[in-house]
């Protein structure tokens, strides 16, 4: 018999080949097992063609089965029979009798063997079997009838927990009292079938073939399923059930128990949304991150307590903390300082603690102690139930800014002392001046009166002349800021603009960008410090803005700088530097003619803003 007549033999005629089916070929491999035979060794889902009976079977079992195949194939051999013991149990008490019979093909030649079993339950000698329920309730069955009968009935009466008993069939010929009142019906509704009525519709179909599955096979069963109550609603039920039989091995039906475990379900549940909450929270925290790892603005996330639990790179950058370090921290008790508002502290932490928002201006300190301005906002986060679960604080470093209106500032003071001297002091003695020559031109040209008016004129013109020393240090103040300097710099037309970079190919590239933003502007490049301080020598008086690298193969664009300083020319140099280093951009600071700091690659738009002339910003 071939392998494919052999299985469609064995579904259609499944009673003539017994409960328990399996199919192995000479060599000890599966090649087919029923779907009884599946569930009995609780197969179901899974391929077992192809694989050996020692990955099945016990050492004992698989050499009964490899004897009994040795057996079929001598000659004239008849069928054989095995008893193997029944999967799970600890005792060969209950055990499946195989019928061993061989399987040829058309040439009679044997390919195989065909294992027929059925369950064997020997009659008890010596005493009774017993059956024990979920419960722990244990009733002699020798003679379960009459008062043997009775008496677990009442006992069963007294139990909590819903109980059951079956049929031979499976129909339900028994439950307690526990039972009739948690449905709130009679006991005959509940008998037979009529206890399915209370089952969910979504669920009734499983529990009916989970059911017949188990007894078909005799096999102690858990299936949980809704349950109507008698108050309407459906209730989270476990079915336990065990299969019993007679004294003389014979099987009876089932009995068993059901409980009640909605709690248990419901908690089971809510774990279960929760966790996929937390998935997708952590999947959408993730993109979260990603972006704003790309942000340039400061991200700081805190918990309810303000205390912080995550920082993005730009923090890190700007602050030089890191996670590790600020973790658990609230943000202003680490960037606050000398100078810092503690009035402003005291907003924020007001409007925390009132669960608001809040935008403000802040003077912080960074890891180094350098002062930074940032623009800062916080926004509380809320759960669905409106609880403050923490907070979201973005801040922009706004240092440039702050520096540029304080200057503006000092600036305004100096000018207008600067007013007052050129429009009251020297204007005032430069009419009595002017006064006293054309008084001279109507009076007696005497020795005296040309004494009296040069000792006048020579008082007013001592008196400009300290106006005058006054006025050079006011105007001498103003030229140490950069903000006074560079301001009338860059209302000036320039002539010309100077790339200076070891780069070839960057230079030829800023140049280009260049000339599309201004296609007329004379530009020279140079890729060496020293070729580019003799050029500016050489051209003291032409109005240029030089672009400059810090980071050279030779001399650097701090020697540049150096150099460039002592010569005393007014014209500005905006940094163009690779370098993110605060500290490469605070020592840049220092140099009285640098106006801008930017990193590379410039960009058209970049140049625009700066070619803005009359508009440009300066730190």
């Amino acid at each position: 018999m071939q392998y494919d007549e052999l299985k469609d033999t064995v579904v259609v005629d499944y009673n003539k080949f017994g409960q328990y089916v399996l199919a192995i070929n000479t060599n000890g491999e599966i090649m087919y097992c029923n779907d009884a035979f599946q569930f009995l060794y609780q197969l179901q889902g899974i391929s077992v063609a192809g694989i050996s009976i020692e990955a099945l079977f016990n050492h004992q079992e698989a050499g009964l089965i490899r004897n009994a195949i040795q057996h079929l194939m001598q000659p004239a051999a008849k069928p054989k029979e095995i008893q193997l013991k029944y999967p799970g149990s600890s005792q060969m008490r209950n055990t499946i009798q195989f019928s061993v019979q061989p399987i040829v093909d058309k040439k009679a030649k044997m390919t195989g063997v065909l294992l027929k079993g059925d369950l064997k339950i020997p009659a008890s000698e010596n005493r009774n079997p017993v059956m024990v329920s979920q419960a722990g309730l244990a009733v002699d069955k020798a003679n379960l009838s009459g008062a043997g009968e009775q008496c677990f009935y009442e006992l069963a009466e007294f139990m909590p927990d819903l109980m059951w008993m079956t049929n031979n069939q499976h129909q339900i010929t028994h439950i307690n009292k526990a039972w009739q009142q948690y449905c709130g019906t009679g006991k005959e509704e509940q008998l037979g079938e009529g206890w399915l009525k209370q089952i969910h519709p979504e669920d009734i179909e499983k529990v009916i073939t989970d059911r017949k599955s188990a007894f078909a096979i005799q096999q102690p069963y858990n299936l949980v399923y809704r349950f109507k109550k008698h108050d309407g609603n459906f209730r989270w039920m476990n079915m336990k059930g065990n299969p019993v039989y007679n004294a003389q091995g014979v099987f009876v039906g089932y009995t068993g128990l059901c409980l009640d475990i909605t709690a248990v379900k419901e908690a089971q549940i809510q774990i279960r949304r929760q966790q996929e909450l937390m998935e997708s929270t952590k999947i959408e925290f993730g993109k979260f991150t990603k972006i704003a790892q790309k942000i340039g603005s400061i991200i700081i996330m805190c918990n309810a307590d303000n205390r912080i639990t995550w920082v993005n790179d730009a923090f890190v950058k700007t602050t030089g903390y890191t996670l590790k370090e600020v973790s658990g921290k609230t943000p202003g008790s680490f960037l606050k300082g000398p100078e810092t508002s503690k009035e402003t502290l005291d907003r924020i932490r007001k409007v925390i603690e009132q669960g608001k928002g809040i935008r403000t201006e802040i003077l912080y300190y960074t890891k180094s102690g350098a002062r930074i301005w940032l623009d800062l906002m916080i926004e509380s986060l809320f759960d669905k139930d409106g609880v403050i679960t923490g907070y979201i604080t973005i801040q922009k470093d706004i240092t440039l800014k702050k520096i540029s209106e304080k200057e503006v500032l000092e600036q305004m003071s100096h000018l207008k002392k600067i007013s007052f001297i050129t429009s009251h002091e020297l204007r005032h003695e430069f009419s009595k001046i002017l006064q006293l020559l054309q008084t001279a031109k109507f009076q007696d040209h005497n020795l005296a009166t040309y004494a009296q008016i040069f000792t006048d004129i020579e008082h007013s013109a001592n008196l400009m002349n300290d106006a005058i020393f006054k006025l050079n240090d006011q105007i001498n103040f103003a030229s140490s800021n950069s903000i006074s300097l560079n301001k009338y710099l860059l209302n000036q037309a320039i002539e010309e603009i100077c790339l200076v970079d070891d780069d070839h190919l960057v230079n030829k590239l800023n140049e280009l960008i260049i000339r599309n933003v201004m296609p007329t502007m004379p530009v020279h490049t140079f890729d060496q410090v020293d070729t580019a301080l003799q050029y500016v020598k050489e051209n003291p008086n032409t109005k240029r803005k030089i672009f400059l690298d810090l980071n050279f193969s030779g001399r650097s664009g701090w020697d540049f700088l150096h150099e460039y300083e002592k010569l005393g020319h007014p014209w500005p140099v905006v940094i163009l530097t690779s370098s993110i280093d605060h500290v490469d951009y605070e020592r840049s600071k220092k140099f009285l003619n640098v106006t801008h700091f930017i990193t590379k690659p410039l960009t058209i738009e970049q140049f625009e803003k700066l070619s803005e002339m009359e508009h440009l910003m300066v730190h």
